[in-house]
């Protein structure tokens, strides 16, 4: 993972853990708190599960979320 993604994977975790929104709400604090827009962070996200669905990186920052989350 590039260190956007890896940002922007741990942002949902940071977020989630706060807050415990639902995916979307999570998903729209992210996109404010990263100047982007929701439909840019639900691409990327869906972009990085086939990416790296293996990595172990992305697996240990991904267990911080909800499995019901769909990335």
């Amino acid at each position: 993972m590039d260190p956007r993604e890896r940002e922007l994977l741990t942002g949902m975790g940071n977020c989630f853990e706060a807050c415990h929104a639902d995916f979307d709400g999570t998903v729209e604090m992210v996109a404010g708190a990263r100047h982007r827009t929701p439909e840019d962070v639900r691409t990327a996200l869906h972009q990085m599960k086939g990416a790296y669905g293996a990595d172990p990186e992305y697996r240990r920052l991904r267990a911080r979320l909800p499995a019901e989350f769909p990335i």
